[in-house]
């Protein structure tokens, strides 16, 4: 599963009966059997932006792309069967006018990672970045990357995701779908390609339904007979609880079981 994290912008206020949020903690507790050893983590990270984001429904569906200054943090425990490692990230993302700055610091026992770019707004829809990213001992790697927004309604949206390595070495797409169901109740769909010189193309497709702006599900299947199924749900409008199971039967065998608390504020 890739949990990586990305929160949008607030559309018009046309979006009715939409929670505003600026800041966004996660506590996670993650146990992973992966055959030949086992781990365990324990996570926080927070992110904080400077102006208001107005959900799409769900509390925790935002916009595709998001223009608003932030910045974020995260620290993670990492207990192994034959070592143990912390976790140190720290980064943001700053725009003025049509153009956005950003970087990360990921500082770990054993590297520390630098990665840092330039974006472009050429419309409210179409984001363009270009970022270096230099690991400890490695040369320095630059990718190019474009993000397109395509509103189908105030709410709906398919967004898509373009990546390239300078070299060419290194490719990737994705797209989400979001749409409002009737009775309240909504729809995300995502799939996403990878292929590098060094792997055979992976591919990755995930579903969420949501029963209400609370409650939803969701699943993944891809390469490898990978898979994920996880539930949150909002107790009010700033604390949700969510749990999740995937593995990777093909690969490792793996078994990861997590579960979690989410602050919005």
């Amino acid at each position: 599963m890739n949990f990586k994290f990305a929160l949008p912008l607030m559309l018009a206020s046309a979006v009715a009966g939409a929670d505003q949020y600026q800041s966004f903690t996660d506590v996670d507790f993650i146990s992973a059997d992966y055959g030949n050893f086992d781990a365990d983590i324990l996570s926080l990270q927070s992110q904080y932006y400077f102006g208001a984001l107005n959900s799409l429904g769900p509390r925790k569906e935002f916009s595709y792309i998001l223009p608003v200054n932030n910045i974020y943090g995260g620290l993670a425990a990492i207990d192994t069967d034959v070592g143990d490692n912390d976790v140190l990230t720290l980064g943001g993302e700053y725009y003025t006018g049509q153009w956005k700055l950003f970087g990360e610091l990921a500082d770990d026992d054993f590297s520390t990672d630098y990665s840092a770019g330039v974006g472009f707004l050429f419309s409210p829809n179409l984001l363009g970045e270009i970022e270096a990213v230099k690991r400890e001992d490695e040369s320095t790697d630059l990718y190019v990357r474009g993000k397109y927004n395509h509103q189908l309604t105030a709410t709906d949206y398919i967004g898509f995701t373009a990546e390239i390595g300078d070299d060419f070495d290194y490719r990737s797409v994705s797209t989400k779908y979001f749409t409002a169901l009737a009775g309240g109740q909504y729809l995300t769909a995502g799939l996403g390609l990878q292929d590098s010189d060094n792997s055979d193309l992976n591919w990755f497709g995930e579903v969420e339904f949501y029963f209400n702006e609370n409650t939803s599900v969701g699943g993944g299947y891809g390469e490898d007979d990978t898979y994920f199924i996880d539930a949150t749900h909002f107790f009010n409008r700033n604390v949700a609880g969510k749990v999740a199971y995937g593995s990777n039967r093909d690969f490792n065998d793996a078994d990861i079981f997590s579960i979690g608390v989410t602050v919005q504020l």
